[in-house]
């Protein structure tokens, strides 16, 4: 298993391309990234996210540090929950105490609407109607002087998040039920329904289908976009599925299923 480090891998080929992360395993090759898959792939794959409807730079406000899971089942097999759905809309997390006298902590939750759940994923009362609670981080917040810095309000606002990852967006998520907050809860933001949990996911567990290049039928490149890590940093096999639909049918058909 190899171990992602916030660094960058750089190739030099008629000009510099960044391979995301450095692992602990052998040094890559001069024509290959450390995941096994060639520099004219990655370059291809990437070209097509140029032109894409999604925007995940909002979800990609972290470096992590996290064993690399290769393939999608390997990833499955970790977690509680596994699914695939659309999201069905944005709302405000919570905000928690970061430190004395600073500012606060905000998330935004995105909600999920579970259609193909896999394991751990069927009527669960954590997520009532069959709705996912995920939460993250909402970044920087924007310093007001005049104001007590615990007033300070997030630079990004749920609609951001919206405009950047709409609802109607094809989603499959390998959750866990986030663990209590250590730090105060100042604001609870928008109320969650009945018996419903705030999941959270792991740096490779949030897989989107782009709708402009899943609109490409003349095109051979996978139409999906990991949502905090980028898809291709697990290797070759996160790319063998074009469309949700088909990673849905790739977890089945590897035992991911209840």
């Amino acid at each position: 298993m190899t171990v992602k480090r916030t660094c960058i891998i750089t190739l030099a080929l008629a000009s510099v391309l960044a391979i995301g992360g450095c692992g602990t395993g052998p040094e890559p090759q001069a024509a290959r990234t450390g995941q096994g898959m060639t520099l004219d792939e990655v370059r291809r794959y990437r070209s097509e996210l140029v032109g894409g409807a999604l925007d995940v730079s909002l979800l990609r406000i972290r470096n992590m540090d996290y064993p690399v899971m290769s393939s999608p089942e390997e990833l499955a097999a970790t977690q509680q929950t596994v699914a695939g759905g659309v999201v069905d809309g944005w709302q405000q997390g919570p905000a928690t105490a970061s430190y004395p006298g600073g500012p606060l902590e905000y998330r935004v939750v995105m909600r999920v609407r579970i259609t193909d759940p896999l394991k751990g994923a069927t009527g669960k009362p954590h997520m009532p109607e069959d709705t996912a609670y995920i939460e993250f981080d909402q970044g920087a917040v924007i310093r007001d002087d005049p104001k007590p810095a615990e007033e300070w309000k997030p630079e990004k606002s749920v609609s951001d998040f919206e405009a950047s990852i709409p609802t109607g967006t094809k989603v499959v998520v390998f959750l866990r039920a986030r663990p209590p907050y250590e730090q105060k809860i100042v604001h609870p933001g928008q109320p969650l329904p009945a018996g419903a949990r705030i999941m959270s996911l792991p740096p490779q567990g949030l897989i989107l289908e782009d709708s402009k290049l899943s609109a490409r039928r003349n095109s051979d490149t996978s139409a999906l976009v990991g949502g905090l890590e980028p898809l291709e940093d697990g290797g070759p096999a996160w790319l063998e599925s074009k469309t949700v639909h088909d990673l849905v049918a790739r977890l089945k058909s590897k035992g991911i299923s209840d």
